[in-house]
């Protein structure tokens, strides 16, 4: 699995800068922060698909976030960030130099929800930074817009996600493959 391959890779407002290296001892619990704000697009489909016992995570919530929109901007035929204030809300300006080509090369396909997500591990690596153990269906959840079928066999794989605290939000920096595998088993669907 490649970023190329995978539009997840991978969820407040666009900021400027980001500051230096975070500190403080690691623990693999977040504080409760806003999770990024729910566009316009996504408001009329109420999110369902953080995973059983991270709800309330808000760095699981950002993660979610971003897959949501990412789908919806997909299904929406859009991929200029211009016009999507809900996806670009949910990342840093790091997250969106990846984040925008990637949603752009898939734009003509359909998702039926936001690609399936589970959360292995959540690990603070100090007070504003939460790098998330990931399972991700990164194959065979996209389909042809005209015949609904799956675009390829379902496959899925372990990511790693960086999110980081900006202000009071939480904004998804990175989602990248890390090679391992996982199962159906661990990731949680949602449909639109």
């Amino acid at each position: 699995m490649s970023r190329n391959r995978v539009l997840l890779t991978a969820a407040a407002c666009a900021v400027a800068a980001l500051t230096g290296a975070c500190s403080g001892a690691a623990t693999d619990t977040t504080t409760a922060v806003e999770p990024p704000a729910a566009s316009a697009t996504s408001a009329a489909v109420p999110p369902t698909g953080v995973p059983a016992g991270f709800e309330g995570d808000a760095a699981v919530t950002a993660v979610h976030a971003y897959l949501r929109e990412q789908a919806l901007a997909v299904n929406a035929g859009v991929a200029d960030p211009a016009r999507l204030p809900g996806f670009t809300a949910t990342l840093t300006p790091a997250g969106q130099e990846w984040a925008v080509p990637l949603l752009a090369a898939n734009l003509g396909d359909w998702m039926p929800g936001p690609y399936p997500v589970g959360v292995l591990a959540s690990t603070r690596v100090g007070d504003d930074r939460v790098e998330l153990a990931l399972c991700l269906q990164d194959r065979g959840w996209q389909v042809e817009r005209s015949t609904g079928r799956a675009l390829n066999a379902p496959h899925h794989a372990t990511a790693r996600a960086v999110v980081l605290r900006v202000g009071e939000r939480w904004l998804v920096d990175d989602v990248a493959a890390d090679g391992g595998e996982c199962t159906a088993a661990d990731v949680v669907e949602e449909r639109f």
